[in-house]
């Protein structure tokens, strides 16, 4: 995530460079929680349907149900459906903050296999259907799904090499503890 999350602490208190963003210094702690939540391509609710994920998002974020327990809030219907202008500002700016293009063809090709799935589940389907759905099935599915777990592939290994450069960071005093260093990057600074 762009960004850290916490359910007990402040996201602002927790992420102070947020304030430096109009779009983000508007919002309220619990409105900042559901921007991020809503609209990271690493939420934990990533893989629901958009509008399960965008009810999650709000009741992660601290919103509340009505007393019957059976929707949410005033509040939290208006912030869901889009209509809280500086929530849908904020959620604009974290699009643009966050874009990726390996991350936004992941997505659709994730959209795309959804589809076929969709298609393989249809009850009472025509030969046309049929015919449509082993089409897809056969020539499609099996390269979509290979494209998508290359792609997953490159996104980890680019991942990986992001948090290993975290790892070997210096410290206040601009030096590098020599247990963070993989041996590889010991034996490169003559250290081994």
């Amino acid at each position: 995530m762009l960004f850290k999350i916490e359910s007990s602490k402040d996201t602002f208190e927790l992420n102070p460079e947020l304030k430096a963003i109009e779009e983000f210094e508007r919002l309220t702690d619990k409105q900042m929680k559901y921007v991020i939540l809503a609209t990271d391509y690493k939420s934990p609710f990533r893989k629901l349907s958009p509008e399960e994920k965008k009810y999650q998002a709000a009741l992660a974020a601290g919103y509340k149900l009505e007393t019957s327990g059976k929707r949410l809030d005033n509040n939290a219907r208006n912030l869901v459906q889009g209509k809280v202008g500086s929530v849908e500002a904020g959620i604009k700016k974290y699009r643009e903050l966050q874009r990726d293009e390996d991350y936004e063809t992941l997505l659709s090709l994730s959209s795309l296999i959804a589809q076929v799935r969709d298609a393989n589940n249809l009850p009472n389907k025509s030969m046309l259907d049929l015919k449509a759905v082993v089409d897809m099935n056969i020539g499609k599915l099996d390269k979509l799904m290979k494209t998508k777990k290359e792609l997953e592939d490159v996104l980890e290994m680019r991942e990986d090499a992001t948090m290993q450069d975290e790892s070997i960071a210096p410290d206040e005093d601009g030096t590098i503890d020599e247990g963070t260093l993989s041996i590889l990057a010991r034996q490169n600074q003559g250290l081994l």
